[in-house]
């Protein structure tokens, strides 16, 4: 791969006077695959990087530390080169570079060009890149720099030279702030920050090492209990513990639909949650010439309300279980707990959307679906391929986006049986071969003409609708496992996984449900 320089074009970089640090290193290694909260990610070679000239420098996504001088994408990856100035902050990030704790990269962007494979491995094709940070746990374990120096510059510096220095650095600093803040919201948007401290729970190597220190009162456990109780706040905790991740990644692969909905984080008080909700959209821009009256529209938006439920559950192990067992049996009973409160949450996101989509199809007056030609089992290649034409369009005309096809089991089935006789003139699949879709029977999952299929377990028979994400958001907040009570007068000890949940419609334009012909 022909080495390319991104960006940085008719822009000098002056080195500051006196000592500078320079760091180099792997910011975005191209090719390797990582699961995320919405699936599995992986960075392409051509993948373009725009914007990268404003980029910045940052320490753990967080603190503003320095500038970007160099990017540089080369066969193994994203290339870049920073300058870390002389702050507070600087001065410690250099001491942990020097002590070797921290030798790690993490970017921060915005994805602008996607394409998913039929493993449903999203590849990043385009993206802007809004920062890099030194990180102590990487998303990317190949993200890693490759050298840090500090340049000395030995030509003496009078009292006015070091002053325009400090001057000069503050100014630079003060510059700088308006963009972090920036960075800060669109991270934040994107959930590619940390909301908890990354390395809770390091100090123990499985869950049952934990379980054990919280049954015998360690301080150390307590505190992870604390600090760990709202790790499954926004699907995006930060946090690479093995034991805790494994947990958290447990809780994510079994909820299939949570995976397809917004996740937020919810608000740390109040039993009912409110939020606001378009309701009406009347915004007009037109082409005009000088002196006419520009159109007025304005959008006005509905408060609603949804309740906020717990979800939880415990068991109870003897103190003989706890202190003589294997680590392996109390990782298997924390395990089944955690299942347990994944499959429960699960249900009730389940129930809420099917419940949306099936009384937005059938209401009376004003139904929000879109029509088929046929009945589900009449239906043929073509009857699809227009269904999805005019999907697009309708959703384009209401600001959502043709993100998925959720179906249940019998409509999958019909897909599936799917044929044509003859050649088309064109492919219409979009994978250069002459089908229409393919279908993973294995991972329930598909595509039609490029539009992902998702099985919706359990849905109505006929359940079929296109689904953006923003349609429904659930927020919660949860911890893998709590010290509920210990009795001693018969030698038990009380565990519970619990969390809290509410879930709401927050954009319904982008749930539309297909009505087939009778």
């Amino acid at each position: 791969m022909e080495k390319r320089e991104i960006g940085f074009k008719g822009r000098t970089l002056r080195a500051a006077e006196g000592n500078t640090h320079e760091i180099e290193g792997v910011a975005v290694p191209f090719g390797d695959i990582i699961d995320t909260w919405s699936g599995a990610e992986t960075f392409d070679p051509d993948c373009q990087f725009d914007d990268i000239e404003h980029a910045k420098l940052c320490y753990q996504h967080g603190e503003l530390i320095g500038s970007i001088t160099k990017a540089e994408s080369q066969e193994d990856g994203l290339h870049i080169t920073a300058q870390i100035a002389d702050t507070a902050t600087g001065r410690d990030v250099l001491a942990l570079l020097d002590a070797g704790a921290l030798d790690s990269l993490s970017v921060g962007f915005v994805p602008l060009a996607d394409e998913v494979d039929n493993a449903g491995i999203t590849h990043r094709k385009k993206v802007r890149l809004l920062e890099t940070s030194l990180v102590s746990w990487p998303a990317y374990e190949a993200a890693k720099l490759t050298d840090h120096r500090s340049k000395e510059i030995t030509t003496p510096q009078t009292e006015s030279d070091t002053m325009e220095q400090d001057n000069e650095t503050q100014a630079r600093l003060d510059s700088f702030e308006e963009t972090q803040r920036s960075i800060m919201a669109a991270l934040a948007k994107t959930q590619k920050d940390n909301t908890v401290n990354p390395e809770v729970g390091a100090e123990f190597h499985r869950a049952g090492d934990y379980m054990k220190a919280l049954r015998n009162g360690d301080d150390t456990a307590i505190k992870v209990m604390g600090e760990g109780r709202d790790l499954i706040t926004t699907g995006v905790s930060g946090n690479t513990v093995s034991w805790l991740s494994d947990l958290i990644r447990l809780v994510d692969s079994r909820r299939k639909i949570a995976n397809i909905l917004t996740h937020a984080a919810l608000p740390d008080k109040g039993m009912t949650l409110s939020y606001n909700a378009l309701a009406t959209d009347t915004m007009k821009v037109d082409s005009h010439t000088e002196g006419e009256t520009l159109p007025f529209g304005e959008i006005t938006f509905g408060t609603q309300s949804v309740d906020v439920e717990t979800y939880g559950g415990y068991t109870k192990l003897s103190r003989e279980t706890i202190d003589r067992s294997t680590t392996p049996m109390l990782d298997t009973a924390l395990k089944a707990l955690t299942l347990t409160y994944a499959k429960r949450t699960e249900q009730a996101l389940r129930d809420y959307l099917y419940t949306s989509i099936t009384s937005a199809r059938d209401a009376e007056s004003g139904p929000n679906n879109i029509e088929a030609a046929k009945s589900l089992t009449t239906m043929e290649p073509y009857d699809w391929a227009d269904l999805l034409v005019d999907a697009a369009d309708e959703l384009d005309a209401r600001g959502a986006n043709l993100v998925r096809l959720g179906v249940s089991a019998d409509v999958f089935k019909a897909l599936i049986r799917l044929q044509t006789t003859g050649d088309r003139f064109l492919d219409i699949s979009g994978d250069g071969v002459n089908q229409i879709g393919s279908i993973d029977v294995t991972g329930i999952t598909g595509s039609l003409m490029r539009v992902p299929i998702q099985l919706l377990p359990g849905a109505p028979a006929g359940t079929a609708a296109f689904i953006d994400p923003e349609a429904i958001t659930y927020w919660e907040a949860g911890g893998p496992t709590q010290l509920s009570a210990t009795d001693p007068t018969n030698l038990t000890d009380a565990y519970s996984v619990y969390g809290y949940m509410a879930v709401g419609t927050t954009f319904a334009n982008g749930l539309l449900p297909i009505k087939f012909q009778a």
